[in-house]
């Protein structure tokens, strides 16, 4: 008989879901999904639930397993038309790396970037978060995200609406950063906002 890891089963994704719309409601809260994970990783974990034949998505870095992209059966595209963008955060993105930012009339057509670090909650890289669904301000530390990607993140929304959203992932757990997040990192001498 077939046995399929548990993430790939809808009451599972439900559960990732409600979580992930947790972290996007509450940006800078961390959801540990090792409950609803078996074997898989967050990263897994998260494009299974939000992936299907409808969406597009790019891993450039080869994050996802053959075998996990072939159970996704979601299409694959450029960094510059996918909706959702996987890539290993321990690297700065490329000077070229430009994600879909949407357009004004459909903003939320810009894409979600999804960042695989070492660890959320911990780290010598901390981050102050302020805007919608934080209240005053929230300090966040994070291992193995280059600080490149933050101050990318400020170019690319600085024309809010248009822009993209941020997920967080490590081993087991999730944090978001809508674009309506204010982020101010102490790698930089000047705030960054966006």
């Amino acid at each position: 008989m077939l046995k399929i890891d548990t993430i790939w089963l809808p009451e599972t994704q439900q559960k990732i879901f409600r979580n992930l719309l947790h972290c996007m409601s509450l940006p800078g809260e961390i959801s540990d999904l090792s409950e609803y994970l078996n074997k898989s990783s967050a990263l897994v974990g998260v494009l299974a639930t939000l992936l299907d034949k409808s969406v597009s998505w790019s891993d450039e870095d080869g994050l996802v397993s053959p075998s996990d992209r072939y159970l996704l059966q979601a299409p694959t595209a450029s960094v510059e038309t996918a909706k959702f963008v996987v890539r290993n955060a321990t690297n700065p993105p490329e000077s070229h790396f430009t994600p879909n930012l949407g357009e004004l009339p459909n903003p939320e057509t810009g894409a979600t970037i999804i960042l695989q670090g070492t660890a959320l909650a911990i780290g010598n890289t901390t981050l102050q978060l302020s805007g919608a669904g934080v209240k005053g301000t929230r300090l966040v530390n994070l291992a193995g995200f280059h600080p490149e990607w933050f101050r990318r993140r400020h170019d690319w929304n600085t024309n809010f609406p248009l822009g993209v959203d941020v997920i967080l992932v490590d081993s087991t757990r999730i944090m978001a950063l809508p674009r309506t997040t204010h982020i101010q990192m102490s790698y930089f001498s000047s705030t960054l906002y966006g």
